[in-house]
C-alpha cells in the first residue's frame, strides 16, 4: 500500500495578509526566534538589568550540576517521546527539539522578565506590564508563527501562568524547563512536518 502524506493544519491558519502557511525551519527562525533571540540580546547590554538575571539564575548556579542533569534527562524525555511517536526520529527533528527549548530560555527572558522589568521601569505598576508582557507574546504568535487566534490566546494564557510561577519561584530556569516540555508537545515536529510520512501499523497477513 502505498503511504500518503499526512498534513494537518492544526496551528496554523490559510493563507491570509500574512501570507502562506509556514513550512520551513528557516522561516520560523527568521521570522519568529531570531526575532525574539535579538531583542533577548539587547536587554542583555543593558547593565542595570543584570542584577535581575543574576538573581533570576541564583538556584542554577549554586546547583549547576543538577540542573545540567535535569535538562540532560529533559532532552533525552523528549527524544524518547519523539521515538515512539507515529513520525521517524531523525536528526532533523533532535535539532527542532533542542530549538524549541533554546527559544523556551529566549522567550521566558523576554517576555516573563525582560519586558516587564522595562515596563516597570516606567512606573505603571507591576500586574499591568505583565498583562502587557504577555498579551503581545500572544499576539505575536498570529503574525510570526501564523498561529490561529484560539492558540494565541493559550499561548497569552500561558504566558500569565509562567509569569505566576515566575512570581513564586523567581527561577528563569524552571520556567524555561516547563515552556520548553509544553512547546514541545504542543508542536512535536519541524514545521515541514506535515509533508512527513507517518509510520502506518504493520498490514495484516494475507490468508
Amino acid at each position: 500500500m502505498k503511504q500518503q502524506p499526512v498534513r494537518s493544519h492544526r496551528l496554523q491558519r490559510p493563507r491570509d495578509f500574512t501570507g502562506d502557511q509556514i513550512q520551513s525551519f528557516s522561516a520560523v527562525f527568521i521570522r519568529h526566534g531570531l526575532p525574539c533571540a535579538l531583542l533577548g540580546l539587547l536587554f542583555l547590554t543593558d547593565a542595570t538589568i543584570w542584577p535581575l538575571l543574576k538573581s533570576a539564575t541564583t538556584a542554577a548556579r549554586e546547583n549547576n550540576t543538577l540542573y545540567l542533569i535535569s535538562a540532560g534527562l529533559i532532552f533525552l524525555g523528549l527524544i524518547a517521546h519523539a521515538a515512539i511517536g507515529k513520525y521517524p526520529l531523525d536528526l532533523g527533528r533532535v535539532g527542532w527539539i533542542a530549538y524549541l527549548g533554546c527559544l523556551s530560555l529566549w522567550e521566558e527572558w523576554v517576555f516573563r522578565i525582560g519586558i516587564p522589568y522595562y515596563l516597570g521601569a516606567l512606573g505603571i505598576g507591576v500586574l499591568l506590564p505583565i498583562l502587557i508582557s504577555n498579551t503581545v507574546f500572544g499576539i505575536l504568535h498570529y503574525f510570526t508563527l501564523r498561529w490561529r487566534w484560539r492558540w494565541c490566546l493559550m499561548a497569552g494564557m500561558g504566558g500569565m501562568f509562567f509569569s505566576h510561577n515566575f512570581a513564586n519561584h523567581h527561577n528563569l530556569l524552571l520556567i524555561a524547563s516547563i515552556h520548553w516540555v509544553m512547546t514541545y508537545l504542543n508542536t512535536p515536529r519541524l514545521p515541514n512536518g506535515d509533508r512527513d510520512i507517518a509510520r502506518e501499523p504493520p498490514s495484516k497477513p494475507l490468508d
